[in-house]
């Protein structure tokens, strides 16, 4: 996917939360790609190959942690900066994300400076 401005895939089955993302993102000039559901993460970042994943832990049909594994398994994606975004603050989980390959987290609720923080620093990486 060939795009002017910096691609992110967002992997968060709440619409509510999707929405805040997407208005904030958008006004800083990101694209934004959002699925709801865990089964067409891997094939969606493999066609857009976006420039960082937000990745939610608690998605339907396949959780974050799996996803993850796949991400990182794949040569041709590996290396695209993953952040999860969980309210689940169990550090035991976070660490096994963090060992699995993300690069950081958000937790829910989470504050709309620390995520555009987040989302500069690892876009700026990965550009």
């Amino acid at each position: 996917m060939n795009l002017k401005f910096p691609c992110i895939l967002l992997a968060e089955d709440n619409e509510i939360i999707q929405r805040i993302i997407v208005h904030k993102l958008e006004r800083e000039k990101y694209t934004v790609v959002c699925i709801s559901s865990g089964e067409k993460v891997v094939e969606t970042v493999n066609s857009i190959i976006p420039s960082l994943i937000i990745l939610d832990l608690l998605l339907p049909v396949k959780n974050g942690l799996t996803i993850l594994s796949e991400l990182k398994s794949s040569p041709a994606i590996s290396g695209i900066p993953v952040i999860i975004f969980t309210s689940n603050n169990n550090e035991e989980m976070l660490n096994n994300a963090m060992k699995s390959g993300a690069v950081d987290y958000i937790l829910k609720p989470f504050s709309p400076e620390e995520l555009m923080s987040k989302i500069k620093r690892y876009t700026k990486l990965s550009s």
